[in-house]
């Protein structure tokens, strides 16, 4: 029986199957185009290899991948081909009973039909959105050749200085951003760094004032993101600019960049160098008001200070496109500053009646060095064509500086003989920073996405100051100046958001959870003892924005955030920086973060032209304060906490106007009315200011490549803590050629013609007024030149998400 049952089981799989491997062979693949995206739509047409005879089709689904089943056994042709690109063929043997999966095929553009396609735009220089604006640098002219520094200077609303102050609108405390990473440095240091960013490798510059919970919740007035370019050429790019610009001093900026993608792999770099000269020609004025009037003098100080820039800067990165859905980047950059400072200082003091009575004659030789080096890891993971997006980084900084300061003062009096001192302060520090991060998008249908992340920061610091005055024995310790600064801070965030669009309405709220712990210790000598602070905070930071359109090309949107300034690490280093023997900067270990709440309400028509109102009110508000003492009339500046800050005005913005077809210009309004009130005596306690900002960029198109541009701006008188800013201004203009069919350009341009863009200040100590006029060598004539090779085409830019740092406020 059993016998029988085997026979009957034999005979019929060997007459069943031919049938059954009719019907089991299958083929399946993916289809891409050249830069990863899914080839959705593309045809797939099963030939028969010996007549070319149709035997079976289907179409490329939205992840990309095809699939064809029930064939039978021979040799066959398959066709892949989309619009717009090359078509694909391969030959494939079927024999057996399983699904062949095919190699993955990309499918490149095809060339012979997009090359009779000639487009002609011309790009807005400035475009207008609900919560930013952005800049297009490669609508500028007169920013051709330039570093980010310069460019930032020439942007409507923004105010930076040399010393590092930065404002957007008339507001403090604004945050300066590098590709959605947060700027670690401040003062200085940002503007070192801001230096060795070339202006060639900027792609846009966003002013964001209304940041969204997935943005740090630092960040009073905004932030000022700056987006560096990202390749988007399959093959070899390669790029060379540089520029010499001439004032009184000249500085020159050189830098090459390249990219080159094949397959899954991208590999890009760049190396820059710059050299700069510039200086600082300083007058203070100071009217000391005494209770006594006997006591009462003036204070005059002439200073000139020449600075020698020398920096170079690298970047270098691969990025490996494991899947259609999954990403990775590795990348590495950082730079070497070597800046050089010499000065000379002349003083006077004169009494009440008129008469000098004093004198002193100074000089300051100052050396900085600086080290940075930034490693990153990124991956992006796509869960699916909807747009469900996992991102996830890491970040390591190392940074370091040392800095030799000599410092000699040569004193003249009228009465009694002179005397002479001199000093000297080495100062190196280090700082360490990790941080890392996890974001989830998760769009639920095309009206509802939800976003989610976490990130945690790790910052390390350790700063030496040995300060020394040189006596008859020689070089003697200066204990009482002299300190050690060790610090570690520990910052834990998430957040979640929505954006839910319903008809014309769309509302996007968030909330975000930062947790922050500090610990510091300064290690005592002879003099000082040993002293520790720590400091722990929790905080919720809620942001809500509601848009509604109408009529078709209309829009309004209401939006509230609450957003945290917390003191940069050099505000907080108690170390002391001394200008001369009556000015004595210093750091300040007691200071709080500052909280500010704001309110936005704008209207935008045809997404070009916006009005937008605005209200601010921040607490604890951190600004430098200044002090002076009794007894020697010595001014100590050191940030604190000031008591309110209250910010409100109008902003009008349109982004492209076009009265002739050649021309395209742009213009910027605004009114601010800023007030301080802090705790300090009598009329000091409180200060206030309504400025007004301008800013206005024409731009002309000639034929043959020719274009020319010109830019004005005008910041009115501004309230800045105890500070008052005069009004200052700038007129600059370029022309431009490009040569080598379009792959080359010369520009020629002149920054701050009139040599108006000059800070002037007034600032109340106690009852004494002090009065500074600064100069530096802004009024340049420039020339640069860039040249682009590329052997490829173009492809969409991958989109890294998982971008991770924040450490804004490293100052050493």
């Amino acid at each position: 029986m059993n016998r029988i049952n085997f026979v009957i089981m034999l005979l019929i799989i060997l007459v069943t199957h031919p049938l059954y491997a009719q019907q089991s062979i299958a083929i399946s693949g993916n289809v891409f185009t050249c830069d990863m995206l899914p080839a959705e739509g593309a045809n797939i047409i099963l030939l028969n290899s010996k007549d070319s005879v149709f035997v079976a089709g289907t179409a490329v689904d939205e992840r990309g991948n095809f699939h064809l089943k029930d064939l039978a056994t021979g040799n066959y042709l398959i066709e892949m081909s989309m619009l717009g690109f090359q078509k694909e063929v391969k030959s494939v043997y079927l024999n057996g009973n399983y699904t062949i999966p095919l190699d993955t095929v990309y499918l490149k553009p095809d060339a012979m039909k997009l090359g009779s396609v000639e487009v002609v735009a011309k790009r807005s220089q400035i475009e207008i959105q609900a919560d930013k604006t952005v800049i297009n640098l490669d609508a500028s002219i007169i920013n051709t050749g330039k570093n980010a520094f310069n460019v930032l200077e020439t942007l409507p609303g923004v105010f930076i200085n040399n010393k590092g102050n930065v404002s957007l609108n008339g507001k403090n405390g604004t945050k300066v951003m590098l590709d959605n990473r947060t700027s670690y440095l401040e003062g200085e240091e940002l503007v070192s760094y801001l230096k060795t960013i070339p202006s060639s490798s900027i792609e846009k510059i966003e002013l964001i004032t209304n940041p969204s919970s997935k943005f740090d919740a630092s960040g009073n007035s905004g932030i000022i993101n700056i987006r560096t370019k990202r390749n988007r050429t399959v093959g070899f790019d390669l790029g060379i600019n540089t520029n010499y610009e001439q004032g009184k001093y000249g500085k020159t900026n050189n830098n090459m960049s390249f990219n080159h993608r094949n397959g899954k792999f991208n590999l890009f770099g760049m190396y820059g160098h710059y050299i700069g000269h510039n200086y600082v020609d300083l007058q203070v004025f100071r009217k000391l008001n005494k209770t006594d009037p006997v006591y009462n003098s003036t204070y005059n100080q002439d200073s000139y200070r020449k600075r020698n820039d020398r920096s170079h800067y690298y970047k270098a990165g691969i990025q490996y496109f494991a899947s259609t859905q999954t990403s990775f980047e590795l990348s590495a950059n950082g730079y070497k500053n070597n800046r050089t400072e010499n000065g000379s200082m002349t003083s006077s003091f004169t009494n009440y009646i008129g008469i000098r009575d004093s004198s002193i004659r100074s000089s300051t030789n100052n050396e900085n060095r600086r080290n940075n080096f930034n490693a990153s890891m990124g991956m992006l993971h796509k869960i699916d064509s909807a747009g469900k997006e996992l991102s996830s980084s890491f970040d390591y900084l190392h940074h370091s500086v040392n800095n030799d300061q000599f410092h000699n003062d040569i004193f003249a009096y009228e009465k009694n003989p002179g005397s002479k001192s001199e000093s000297k302060g080495l100062k190196k520090g280090t700082i360490i920073l990790y941080s890392g991060r996890v974001d989830l998008t998760y769009p639920v249908s095309e009206k509802l996405v939800f976003d989610a992340g976490l990130k945690s920061i790790l910052v390390k610091i350790d700063d030496i100051s040995d300060y020394k005055n040189k006596t008859i024995e020689g070089w003697q310790p200066d204990y009482g100046l002299s300190t050690r600064f060790l610090y570690k801070e520990n910052i834990y965030a998430m957040y979640a958001s929505s954006l839910i669009s319903i008809n014309s309405i769309v509302l996007e709220a968030g909330i975000r959870l930062e947790n922050t712990h500090i610990k510091g210790n300064l290690p005592g000598n002879k003099v000082v003892s040993d002293s520790s602070f720590t400091k722990s905070y929790t905080n919720l930071f809620p942001s809500i924005s509601l848009s509604y359109s109408f009529l078709k090309q209309n829009s309004l949107n209401l939006s509230y955030r609450k957003r945290i300034d917390r003191p940069n690490y050099h505000d907080m280093n108690p170390f002391v920086y001394i200008f001369d023997s009556y000015t004595y900067e210093q750091g300040n270990t007691a200071l709080q973060p500052q909280f500010a709440d704001n309110f936005d309400f704008s209207y935008i028509y045809k997404s070009n032209y916006r009005l937008t109102l605005f209200y601010s009110h921040a607490k604890d508000v951190i600004a430098k304060s200044f002090k002076m003492s009794e007894t020697n009339n010595r001014v100590y500046v050191m940030p604190m906490n000031l008591a309110t800050y209250n910010s409100y005005g109008v902003k009008a913005s349109i982004g492209n106007l076009s009265p002739l077809t050649c021309l395209q210009s742009s213009l910027n309004i605004g009114l601010t009315r800023n007030k301080y009130v802090w705790n300090m005596p009598l009329n000091a306690s409180k200060s206030g200011k309504t400025t007004l900002m301008m800013h206005l960029s024409n731009r002309i198109m000639f034929a043959k490549g020719w274009a020319a541009e010109i830019t004005v701006f005008y910041n009115g008188k501004m309230a800045l803590g105890q500070m008052n800013i005069a009004s200052f201004g700038q007129l600059s203009a370029g022309i431009q050629k490009k040569i080598w069919n379009d792959k080359a350009t010369i520009s020629i341009f002149s920054n701050d013609i009139f040599h108006t863009n000059r800070v002037n200040m007034n600032t109340m100590i106690e009852q004494s007024v002090v009065r500074t006029y600064e100069k530096e060598d802004r009024c340049l004539l420039g020339i640069s030149f860039s040249w682009k090779f590329k052997k490829g085409y173009e492809s969409k830019e991958f989109k890294k998400k998982g971008e991770a740092f924040d450490s804004k406020r490293i100052n050493l």
